[in-house]
């Protein structure tokens, strides 16, 4: 089971990790020293206490605004996973009208770097020079995310939240955290439900040539084993307007099951493209692209393809009261048509505030990074539209760590969701 609290003998150690990656009051450019230390946790008992002494780089923080950075595609095909930034930004007005959180409005400056993690680099570096934000929120993608962290550490800068599924989040530092369960334990979900469900047929793989595709791929390949026969792997590089070769070429290949890990305009005009071609063939696809969102660019072709969730969807409005609130509460604020990018928006803006809050007052990079792990999420709070505690701690860094596997059902235009909750932590470690 996930530990409730950090051991009592990790305490000094994380205190001493924060004080020597956040740096302290500093020159513009690179952090500064931390001036002073934290109050050993293990005298006190209260880690409430203890963050209200820490002190540390408060850039961007000032007596009535915190400036938070953040990158994502507004161009370009991946740009629906902009319904993300409106998400949370529509969230955090509510937050700033009823007078922030300790009396600071939450400021965002939101760049577009085209899903190009070059162009990523750049932006982050105009956030962190130019625009002096306080921390990194939710950046979309893998590798453009991935891209950034020498950069981020060297300035000491925190990237939370990070909306990538990359494993390399959980041991990438005190400065640097995930929110969704990592593409490896998705594609093992995935990979589980395959060899259950498909015994003795025929399955192929198509992924985005970058670490998202290629550690969904393995996920889903350590699951099977030997257990179904492949007939192929088929990838493509992120930014590629049509895969429909590629699924092609492994259901000529006998594939009956594909598993696919690629972005939502991608799947959705694939899975047509397929579907008009008259191919029987049964889809599992990674959280990122099969949505209700796709389902509509896909134009029905989206029916029966199975997906592993972590975040609710939208069509689950008519049966989740907490869903039917987000939902109206967007509808209210101009969103027309609700996604689940809009919904996980949601839940990584609860997460921030949460953090913001326990944090309290005395705001700065250390001791926003000493709450992350030892005080604001700890197995007893829960976002609204969770399905189980949110746990961070030092030695887990992984915070949504509970999946289910559902399908599309067109008729219903809704996910149905198939067999129970699963534990990723403890049955895909």
């Amino acid at each position: 089971m996930r530990p409730g609290r950090m051991a009592p003998g990790l305490w000094a150690a994380v205190c001493a990790v924060l004080i020597s990656a956040c740096g302290g009051g500093g020159d513009e450019g690179a952090p500064a020293a931390v001036t002073g230390s934290p109050a050993s946790p293990s005298a006190s008992g209260d880690p409430a206490a203890v963050v209200a002494t820490i002190k540390g780089d408060a850039t961007g923080v000032t007596a009535t605004e915190i400036r938070i950075g953040s990158y994502y595609p507004k161009t370009g095909p991946s740009a629906i996973h902009d319904h993300i930034e409106k998400g949370w930004t529509l969230y955090f007005d509510e937050v700033n009208r009823k007078g922030g959180i300790a009396g600071r409005k939450v400021r965002f400056l939101v760049e577009d770097d085209a899903f190009n993690p070059s162009i990523t680099v750049a932006m982050v570096k105009k956030l962190v020079e130019q625009d002096q934000v306080f921390m990194l929120f939710n950046g979309l993608g893998t590798p453009t995310s991935l891209a950034t962290v020498g950069y981020l550490e060297q300035h000491g800068v925190p990237s939370l939240f990070i909306a990538s599924g990359a494993s390399r989040w959980a041991t990438a530092g005190p400065a640097f955290i995930g929110l969704q369960p990592d593409f490896v334990a998705e594609g093992r979900a995935l990979g589980e439900f395959m060899l259950r469900n498909f015994p003795g047929k025929k399955y192929g793989i198509i992924f985005q040539n970058d670490d998202m595709g290629k550690s969904g791929r393995d996920g889903i390949k350590a699951a099977v084993g030997t257990g179904l026969t492949l007939v192929g792997e088929e990838t493509y590089e992120a930014g590629t307007a049509d895969i429909t070769s590629q699924a092609l070429k492994l259901t000529n290949a006998g594939a009956e099951v594909i598993g696919a890990y690629a972005m939502a305009t991608q799947l959705a005009g694939m899975l047509k493209n397929v579907r008009a071609q008259g191919k029987s063939v049964t889809f599992l696809a990674s959280s990122i692209s099969a949505q209700s969102t796709t389902a509509r660019l896909a134009e029905g072709a989206m029916d029966g393809v199975y997906t592993a969730g972590y975040v609710p969807d939208p069509s689950e409005a008519a049966s989740n009261p907490a869903v039917r609130k987000v939902v109206e509460f967007l509808r209210e604020h101009g969103v027309e048509h609700p996604t689940t990018n809009h919904i996980y928006g949601w839940m990584a803006a609860e997460h921030l505030e949460r953090l913001l809050t326990v944090t309290g007052p005395n705001l700065n990079r250390a001791s926003l990074l000493f709450a992350l792990e030892n005080l604001a999420f700890q197995g007893d709070w829960q976002c609204s539209i969770c399905y189980a505690p949110t746990i961070v701690t030092g030695n887990d860094r992984r915070p949504i760590e509970t999946m289910f596997i559902q399908r599309w059902d067109e008729a219903k235009h809704a996910f149905v969701r198939v067999g129970d909750l699963i534990d990723i932590e403890t049955t895909h470690r």
